[in-house]
């Protein structure tokens, strides 16, 4: 008798759970304490024995990632930390390690240079490999597969966890009670103007006339006048009619875009619009963590709806590959991939969160097809959103030079010793091989004529040319190999454009355009003043992947500071004639999927809106959060979007809680100590005895990070000092 189709999918399901090899550990993670030592966190490992043998100081060792921190050795520790390159670190045991016993556990407090602050500062992705120790024939060892090993997270529940020590150079306040709520009062006080249109970016004029247009109803004329400035556009509104004249299809477009943001019912007038930027762009990062094109589109949706023009589309670094190249298969076959290796003959290292396997559905691994690169660019290019490729050169080269070999370095040339800002060391390409200038010269070719096939001919392409780490070439050579990529683009009709660094190799005769990113105002003048075409993307306004705010629950880098929704409009950029555009970037070393993508966007992608169109906007900062919160993301809300909200402050006065938001509507929770969560209506009488008030808001479907505020006492918030966080213990 033939088995059945039910019996036959159980057996083979079966066969693969009992084939998938059970964790032998576990692993629970703790934050100790910033500033055990100068500049030194202590973090504390669980690990739990779930074999049914003894773990010994043989035959094992654990792989993982961990961002920013850099692991110290003492003498007499059962654990061996090692940084093997950029976040990949491993576990071995010492000859201290005793024995752990099967069903038993055993914490190790381990030590690192840096700061643990919040919840981008733990480890991910372990693995366990063990030793091969039983030989095959011919002297050879069998290879044993990795294991994935669980790993649980304590929280942060005590303030020398979240709040920073005196010795760190951490200098902004953590954001608890008192922080957030004058922050958020701030934002509250700021003055407000009449007759706000519910528009982002608003039009530089409007003047109305009596009465109201129902738009599905009017006659809509278009025309277009050369003599307008490029994107920009007048309507007229009247109550049958709407009279688009515009410069271009791209201003057509923007007119119509309005339209949209006003609704079924517009007022009548005119309205005379243009933008201050030609630049208006996001970079969006696909390379250090993965997520597919499809879900861009959704990102092209809100920047067209918003009148941002650019993608700058971060393709290739240190840690993978991300465009298929024809000709050059081993790109994205090999570079595209992460997981275990002992050699990268097959995938790159485990970087960032992926885990072992190079196959697995995870951020570490995929491409983006020919195919699906050339349906992008006409996505974007139906929208007026130009898509500007980035091919990082000659450093952040790693996956490139591991893909191709020795057909990009050379023995003598990896004898350099350097490291770069993401503590790498073989991340720059040999210049000094006549290929590779012909591997820029073959990729560049390849991807103008992507762009052709799409029917949206490439104008710019960036170079990249950032943070080539000293020592690993001469000026001489660095300079040499600029010059021939400046050949390339010149032959394509390119022109150049990369980060400010390129300014010490492109001469201002070479148009290239020079995106500023360092937290200086200084530099961007300098450089305009010199003939470079400029554009704005400070690390401290316009780095979308930093933090919301310093709080232990945001997740995001903080190198260079914080930036919310607000910081990314409540500025003043510089003007300058050379000045040509403003741009964001979402780098994704901290992006886990594509909801966090979406999460560091929104809402700070409405003030980069403003900003870029309006240079001196006339909204105030009061204006601006209505439309956020009370018009925008009630928006997203409904289109399925995700995003961040600012979280509620807290304070005391008189023996009463006081508890704020930025958002009229939502609702605020509050937590007395342990007592469970509330709603928050009026200021509360403060029971005696109370340590730790909570507040959070929901608000949408979302809800915001929770916020803390320590008491003393006499009920006032709690000055926690270095001093007394001595007295705590783990």
């Amino acid at each position: 008798m033939k088995p059945s189709l039910r019996s036959l999918l159980f057996a083979s399901l079966f066969f693969l759970v009992a084939c998938q090899p059970y964790p032998p550990m576990s692993i629970h993670w703790e934050m100790g304490k910033n500033d055990v030592e100068p500049g030194v966190c202590e973090l504390y490992y669980t690990i739990t024995n779930h074999s049914t043998k003894p773990i010994t100081n043989e035959g094992w060792t654990l792989y993982f990632n961990y961002m920013s921190l850099h692991p110290i050795y003492t003498e007499g520790d059962q654990l061996l930390q090692t940084e093997l390159q950029a976040s990949y670190h491993s576990i071995t045991p010492t000859a201290d390690f005793q024995p752990l016993m099967p069903d038993s556990s055993r914490t190790f407090r381990l030590l690192f240079k840096g700061c643990a602050i919040r919840e981008t500062s733990r480890p991910e992705g372990f693995f366990l490999v063990k030793t091969p120790s039983v030989p095959l024939r011919r002297g050879k060892l069998r290879k044993e597969k990795p294991i994935s090993i669980p790993c649980t997270y304590a929280p942060f529940t005590r303030p020398e966890q979240m709040k920073r020590g005196i010795v760190t150079w951490e200098k902004t306040p953590y954001a608890e009670g008192s922080y957030v709520y004058d922050y958020v009062q701030h934002i509250l006080d700021a003055p407000k103007s009449e007759k706000v249109q519910p528009l982002l970016p608003q039009p530089k004029k409007l003047v109305y006339t009596e009465g109201v247009c129902e738009v599905a109803k009017a006659t809509l004329l278009v025309r277009t006048d050369a003599n307008m400035v490029a994107e920009g556009y007048t309507m007229i509104i009247t109550p049958e009619q709407i009279t688009i004249e515009a410069s271009d299809e791209a201003g057509v477009f923007y007119a119509k875009q309005t339209l949209k943001q006003w609704g079924e019912q517009v007022p009548c007038g005119t309205v005379t619009d243009y933008p201050d930027l030609h630049h208006r762009g996001i970079m969006l990062d696909v390379v250090r963590n993965y997520y597919p094109v499809d879900s861009i589109f959704r990102i092209l949706d809100v920047m067209a709806y918003h009148k941002l023009n650019v993608l700058h589309f971060h393709l290739t670094d240190d840690e993978a590959w991300r465009l298929e190249i024809p000709g050059l298969p081993q790109l994205t076959e090999m570079a595209s991939r992460r997981g275990y290796t002992t050699d990268e003959t097959d995938c790159l290292l485990p970087m960032y969160c992926g885990g072992w396997d190079p196959d697995a559905p995870t951020t570490a691994n995929g491409y983006i097809t020919r195919e699906k690169y050339i349906e992008l660019l006409q996505y974007a290019g139906e929208r007026h959103i130009r898509v500007i490729p980035e091919i990082d050169m000659p450093g952040h080269m790693r996956a490139a030079k591991k893909a191709m070999g020795q057909m990009l370095t050379d023995s003598i040339f990896d004898a350099r010793v350097y490291k770069s800002a993401q503590n790498y060391t073989d991340n720059v390409i040999d210049v000094t091989k006549p290929y590779a200038v012909e591997f820029i010269d073959h990729v560049v070719t390849e991807i103008v004529k992507m762009h052709n096939e799409a029917g949206y001919p490439l104008t710019q392409f960036n170079i990249g040319g950032d943070e080539v780490p000293k020592g690993a070439l001469t000026h001489e050579e660095h300079q040499a190999f600029i010059n021939q990529v400046l050949s390339i683009l010149n032959r394509h009709n390119l022109q150049p454009i990369g980060w400010e660094e390129i300014t010490h190799f492109c001469a201002p005769e070479s148009k290239a355009v020079c995106y500023s990113w360092l937290n200086s105002n200084t530099k961007p003048l300098d450089m305009a003043e010199a003939g470079y075409p400029v554009v704005l993307a400070n690390a401290n306004r316009l780095y979308f992947d930093f933090a919301y705010c310093n709080h232990h629950e945001e997740k995001g880098l903080n190198w260079g500071g914080y930036t919310d929704e607000y910081r990314s409009f409540d500025w003043e950029p510089l003007i300058h004639p050379n000045i040509v555009g403003m741009n964001a970037q979402l780098w994704s070393e901290v992006i886990r999927s594509f909801a966090q993508v979406e999460w560091q966007l929104y809402p700070k992608i409405y003030g980069l809106a403003e900003r870029a169109w309006n240079n001196r906007s006339a909204l105030t900062l009061g204006d601006y959060n209505d439309l956020v919160y009370n018009v925008f993301v009630p928006q997203l809300a409904t289109r399925n979007h995700h995003f961040h909200i600012q979280q509620p402050g807290v304070i005391t006065e008189k023996n009463m809680l006081l508890i704020n938001k930025v958002m009229e509507a939502g609702e605020i929770l509050y937590c007395i100590d342990e007592s469970g969560w509330m709603t928050y209506v009026e200021p509360v009488a403060i029971p005696d005895g109370v340590k730790i008030v909570k507040a959070k808001v929901q608000y949408l479907g979302k809800e915001s990070n929770t916020t803390w505020l320590w008491l003393d006492e006499q009920h006032e918030a709690k000055d926690c000092t270095e001093a007394q966080y001595a007295e705590t213990t783990f």
